[in-house]
């Protein structure tokens, strides 16, 4: 018997689902709070009715933007950010304990790695990031937790289609 394949192997399987798609899905829904991915991001406002989350509103405006990207692709990209912000935090924490000053920070991390994010933004970001590192990733981790909740959400439609629909299965795809 084959072991499992990795997860984002299997993910990856899947048909491409367009975020397209995924918008539609979530416009369809009768109500996000039945959803168990979802349902967190949904509160009551002051008068008793159902509010979306700012966050999860701000995200989904974001993917509107990009309607022919994937739900994998935005996956990856959200996965992204967060190993940027927990390897920023982890090399941080070591220069900080290692007596870096505040001012050598920022140059000592863009020569440290380019995927950590700074070579790519702009100067004002990397600034207001080095005022407050913690600030500044809490915002970008939170709204990459909501992209990854909505990602798995639209993958999920693909992969209950294929094991609902008989004629939907690939042949690497196994039930």
């Amino acid at each position: 018997m084959a072991p499992d394949a990795p997860l984002l192997e299997r993910l990856a399987q899947l048909p491409a689902v367009p975020v397209a798609e995924l918008i539609d899905l979530l416009e369809r829904m009768p109500s996000l709070a039945t959803d168990p991915l979802l349902a967190g991001l949904v509160g009551v406002d002051e008068g008793g009715e159902p509010a979306l989350h700012p966050l999860l509103a701000a995200v989904v405006e974001h993917l509107k933007l990009r309607p022919d990207s994937t739900c994998y692709g935005a996956l990856i990209e959200a996965l992204t950010g967060i190993w940027n912000a927990a390897v920023r935090g982890a090399v941080v924490a070591r220069l900080r304990a290692a007596g870096l000053p505040p001012d050598d920070l920022l140059l000592r991390l863009q020569r440290l790695s380019p995927t950590l994010g700074f070579q790519s933004e702009n100067r004002e970001w990397a600034q207001q990031w080095t005022a407050d590192p913690t600030a500044q990733d809490v915002q970008l981790v939170q709204q990459c937790l909501v992209r990854l909740l909505l990602a798995l959400r639209g993958l999920a439609e693909a992969r209950a289609r294929a094991l609902t629909d008989p004629g939907a299965h690939s042949p690497r795809e196994r039930p």
